[in-house]
């Protein structure tokens, strides 16, 4: 430091402490100290210097920053000397504590700054914030390497450090929120007014964490500009004319105009994650352009971008303007993301708003996939035949291959096989149900339906099983006959005779016996996999029998209801069908703890177990099956004699995804709460269960975030 310069320092800071000594309380204009920071400054000296001893106490300090700054060679003998008289002059007690407070504020401002611990909120690896620049100190020749004389300095040092970590952190939160890749993400992210910086997530909502969808937040996401959106490329400054830009096009124009850095241009690219139609531009000539390519240099991007802009400006007329919401809200691009968010019982009523939203649901298949068309057949009736024709067209158009009738007659048969003629192409899967249709009319419907491979028949009581052998052809695989009372052991004949491509068979019929079971025969044994013989009263251990040897290579196995199956039935499937996946046998009230051990230790393969309403089941029957390391879904609904002591076992069950224990008397909250050790858990159900309380619901949901609990 200069001469010059150090005189003027030492000047202006012996006005300054003047100032401050004689109690004025005025700063100097060219230090620029925080508030905080000078009133501690001014208690400190307040509290060091008495009302007696004001010109002598303004002198040592004088002396003390004098030669602090000017790097005087006895400058500690007279700070020691000063401190000394002023030890004389002022109370010991605080002379004292002052003098400790100067020297630790002192050390901790020489300290070498301690590295913030990392936290979900820190920065990632993969981007750059900009770092304020940090205040260079004075060269080590000028400061003493103790500041014991003048706390105000030190306080003032310490101050601003606490400042510049403020700024950093500050910096890093900013730098995390831009570069953030979570599409709704940044929904939340709005800037403060004064454009200090964004304004944080609302309370109870994490960071990163989903928003629910809006439509300006959809808008933004397919960069839509809106007004209150934002404004986009084109728009002149102040304009706030809403318009419809692509990334391409934005980072091209700010590279022509020689603003942004490496790092913006590339995240103005277009992403390829997103399904943007200029994101997969090949620019000939440019290496690291095409797909699968090495990183790209910083003018390789400026040349990408300039060049992705001529490409789009040829190949692709500029999308028109959106000037308001009306017209976001009948734009195909933002609709066909929009009506992504709902679920396709609710686009039901999406399609009855307008023509145009009508057309772009009815346009695309994948929106309305999982849902079976039911139509009630007695409003039907009362349609004109025209809306009928319309009504079976719209189905071909939302790409339905499936179709329900409940309540009908022959009459509807009828109707559907001459006001619906392309359902004998399209319509692959059908379900009657609460139908009075008789043997004549499913004749003629199926007759109708030539690439029929699904039948559902429930409630249907005037089909018989004649009617079965009329219609039943070998091109269905799946076939589902539950509630019609005409339906016995001939019915069950006539499905294993007529079907040999047979590989989905549900029955639930309350007068099946064991001689329906022997009509199974070898014609099956390789293509029925699934069996669902549920509510069968009559079924004993014989017709186990007939299933293990006629069905050996069945994976799915479901004798729910089955009220007069005991253990030594369960031990001959357990023997037998080794190849099982998925096994029912809930309401079965004679199965005890010894069927859950032949379970145990011949079903390998096994992933799904039910066993509602097995109340003879014991911890100990629990105890066997948490041996069972390929089980998924265990559900023990109802199960009375469960205790604690059977939760321990399954809490070593590590691959276990789905349990239910509703209903279960027996547990209390201390063995519910040991489930949080099922990390994989993703689903619980816990209805009805004495033991459960809301305090236990908190605490699941706290250590099992993914987990659905089912209250």
């Amino acid at each position: 430091m200069s001469s010059i310069s150090a005189q003027g320092v030492v000047e202006r800071a012996s006005a300054e402490l003047s100032k401050r000594i004689n109690g004025l309380g005025l700063r100097s204009k060219h230090h620029h100290s925080s508030g905080s920071g000078s009133a501690s400054g001014d208690g400190a000296s307040s509290n060091s210097t008495s009302s007696t001893t004001a010109s002598s106490g303004k002198t040592s300090v004088m002396e003390r920053v004098t030669n602090a700054l000017c790097g005087g060679g006895n400058s500690n003998a007279n700070a020691n000397a000063n401190s000394n008289s002023n030890s004389n002059s002022n109370s010991g007690s605080n002379t004292s504590s002052a003098a400790a407070a100067a020297a630790t504020a002192a050390s901790n401002a020489n300290a070498p700054p301690t590295p913030d611990k990392p936290s979900r909120g820190s920065q990632s690896p993969g981007t750059v914030a900009p770092q304020p620049q940090p205040l260079v100190p004075p060269p080590a020749s000028t400061v003493p390497a103790t500041l014991n004389p003048t706390s105000t300095a030190a306080l003032l040092m310490q101050q601003q450090q606490q400042q510049q970590q403020q700024q950093q952190q500050h910096h890093q939160l900013q730098a995390q929120m831009a570069g953030s890749t979570l599409i709704n993400s940044n929904h939340h992210l709005a800037m403060s007014p004064g454009g200090s910086g964004p304004v944080p997530p609302p309370s109870g909502l994490p960071l990163g964490a989903p928003p629910a969808p809006t439509v300006k937040s959809i808008a933004k996401q397919m960069n839509i500009q809106i007004p209150g959106v934002g404004v986009g490329v084109g728009a002149g400054a102040g304009s706030g004319s809403p318009t419809f830009s692509t990334m391409g096009m934005v980072a091209a124009q700010k590279a022509a105009a020689g603003g942004g850095t490496p790092l913006q241009l590339r995240k103005q690219l277009p992403n390829p994650h997103l399904h943007h139609p200029y994101g997969n531009v090949v620019v000939p000539g440019v290496p690291g352009s095409g797909s699968g390519s090495g990183p790209v240099q910083a003018s390789q991007l400026v040349a990408v971008a300039a060049t992705q802009s001529t490409l789009i400006l040829h190949k692709h007329p500029h999308p028109p303007l959106i000037h308001s919401i009306d017209a976001l809200l009948l734009d195909d691009r933002f609709l066909n993301r929009f009506f992504q968010y709902f679920s396709p019982y609710e686009r039901r009523v999406l399609a009855q708003v307008c023509i145009k939203w009508r057309d772009i649901l009815y346009r695309s298949p994948r929106y309305w996939s999982g849902l079976l068309p039911t139509l009630q057949c007695r409003e039907l009736r009362q349609m004109p035949g025209c809306d009928r024709g319309k009504l079976y067209n719209s189905l071909i158009r939302r790409g339905f291959h499936a179709l329900g009738l409940v309540g009908a007659s022959d009459e509807d048969a009828l109707d559907v096989v001459h006001s619906f003629p392309l359902a004998s192409k399209h319509v692959h899967s059908l379900s009657l149900r609460c139908s009075s249709i008789s043997d004549r009319g499913l004749e003629t419907l199926l007759d109708h339906l030539q690439s029929l491979f699904e039948l559902e028949l429930a409630g249907c009581n005037e089909v018989t099983e004649a009617g079965l052998w009329a219609c039943l052809t070998p091109r269905i695989v799946s076939l589902s006959l539950a509630d019609c009372i005409n339906i016995a052991d001939e019915a069950v004949g006539a499905v294993a005779q007529l079907l040999p491509s047979l590989y989905e068979f549900s029955l639930q019929a309350y007068h099946v016996t064991d001689a329906a079971l022997g009509y199974f025969s070898p014609k099956q044994s390789h293509s029925l996999s699934i069996l669902r013989l549920q509510s069968c009263w009559e079924l004993t251990n014989h017709g186990i029998v007939n299933i293990v040897h006629s069905l050996p290579h069945l994976t799915v196995l479901s004798l729910s209801g089955c009220s007069k199956l005991t253990d030594d039935g369960v031990e001959l499937i357990a023997e037998n069908l080794q190849k099982l996946r998925a096994l029912d046998l809930s309401w079965c009230p004679r199965i005890t703890d010894a069927s859950l051990e032949y379970i145990a230790c011949d079903l390998n393969q096994l992933e799904e177990l039910t066993l509602d309403r097995c109340v003879h089941i014991t911890d100990i029957g629990v105890g066997y099956v948490s041996t069972m390391l390929s089980l998924t879904a265990l559900f023990l609904r109802w199960c009375s004699q469960v205790r604690d002591f059977g939760l321990q076992h399954l809490c070593s069950m590590r691959n276990l995804q789905v349990l239910s224990l509703a209903g279960c008397p027996l547990l209390t909250s201390s063995g519910l709460s040991s489930l949080i050790q099922l990390r994989h858990l993703q689903e619980l159900e816990l209805t009805n269960c004495p033991g459960a309380s809301h305090e236990l619901f908190d605490y699941l949901k706290e250590h099992l975030p993914r987990c659905l609990i089912i209250e």
